[in-house]
């Protein structure tokens, strides 16, 4: 049976059929190189999503450099975006139904040409973006919302093998636009430096010494095991590798039970729950590479150009993973047929999949990537 919408969604969808006949979608010529035109990008959702979001931003700002181009994020992610210099202004996304007449008429004043719909998973977004008339909407056609939209596009082949930031490239060149810029972008600022430099000082360590052990996982089915990242910072340690554990607040206990399994005074330390995300994106540059599940800071890492092994269970690589023109960038996964065939990543507690993925084989990526690991001690 289809997925009958929730109760708030149903409410919205019943106004955007009436904001679409009262206000039929316009045709939209592409944008010419010299365009003067405001653009809106819209991206409300996680952090990997608008980490995502940031090479849409550049290859339209490298396509039209005299255009205004605007950003409308969730409150919680402006961070990765306010040091952004393509961007000329941003918004804040209050979240569902919050201040939403607030948020159009700021969205209003700015009298867009065109909003470019990235990823906008609420159902009060779109209909917020429309609210605020701007002359052309543009997304893909799958979305709830897309009878708004002048331009709506079939959706990304992700069967295929698509890259996500490739589909979110089609919109660009819908417009106007090259859509030739994959690369995300993140710009540190000094203090985020600083915070970075002062924690890894204070582990006796110095620039791209160490490697960063990155715990976190929006499900448990996402997350490496406590055991294996504890075998693995074990292993580093035996053989002069210092390493370093990365997370946020949400991982805390996760690095304490590791932290009970490693030696005292071993060259394995902590920087969970240490430093905000940006910080945080900031060590990763001090460090020799990264090892990382599939979450935002994966992107970040990745953005920045870390070195990058991605250690990736239920999800597709193809679609959220590396992009496929990432230098010095590994994905581990395990084969398709290991897949039970009723698996459902939601229902998975215990990391079924990512257990399958073994230290060794994590090390000897890590060789691949560049990093020096001498042989076991005799």
């Amino acid at each position: 049976m289809p997925k009958v919408p929730r109760l708030t969604t149903r409410i919205a969808l019943g106004w955007a059929k009436r904001h679409a006949r009262r206000f039929p979608p316009h045709p939209l010529e592409p944008l010419s190189p010299d365009t003067t035109a405001k653009i809106l990008v819209v991206n409300t959702t996680g952090i990997g999503d608008t980490i995502f979001c940031t090479a849409p931003i550049a290859d339209l700002r490298e396509s039209f450099p005299h255009a205004e181009i605007d950003v409308l994020v969730d409150r919680r992610r402006l961070e990765l975006v306010e040091n952004n210099p393509r961007i000329s202004h941003t918004c804040s996304y209050p979240g569902k139904f919050k201040r939403v007449r607030a948020t159009v008429r700021k969205l209003r004043e700015r009298q867009f040409d065109i909003a470019i719909i990235q990823h906008a998973n609420d159902p009060d977004v779109v209909p917020m973006v429309a609210s605020a008339r701007p002359k052309h909407i543009v997304g893909y056609e799958s979305h709830t919302f897309s009878m708004l939209y002048s331009v709506a596009l079939p959706p990304a082949d992700r069967a295929g093998g698509a890259h996500t930031i490739d589909a979110r490239l089609e919109l660009c060149k819908a417009v106007g636009a090259a859509g030739t810029h994959w690369h995300t972008e993140l710009f540190l600022d000094d203090g985020d430096e600083a915070q970075a430099a002062e924690l890894l000082d204070s582990f006796g360590l110095g620039a791209n010494q160490a490697v960063a052990l990155n715990l976190g996982g929006s499900l448990p089915s996402k997350r490496w095991p406590v055991t294996m990242w504890a075998a693995l910072a074990r292993t580093l340690n035996d053989r002069g590798v210092p390493c370093i554990f990365i997370g946020g607040p949400d991982d805390t206990l996760l690095a304490e039970m590791i932290r009970e399994h490693v030696p005292a005074d071993a060259g394995v330390h902590f920087a969970v729950g240490k430093l905000p995300f940006m910080g945080s994106a900031a060590l990763l540059k001090l460090c020799s590479i990264h090892v990382s599940g599939d979450t935002g800071l994966m992107q970040a890492g990745l953005a920045l150009d870390v070195p990058t092994l991605a250690l990736f269970g239920p999800d597709d690589p193809k679609w959220t993973g590396p992009h496929p023109n990432q230098s010095k960038a590994i994905v581990l996964k395990p084969e398709a047929s290991l897949r039970p065939d009723d698996y459902d990543r939601r229902l998975d507690k215990d990391g079924v999949l990512m257990r399958l993925i073994s230290v060794d084989e994590v090390l000897g990526a890590m060789t691949e990537l560049g990093v020096d690991v001498p042989p076991s001690p005799a």
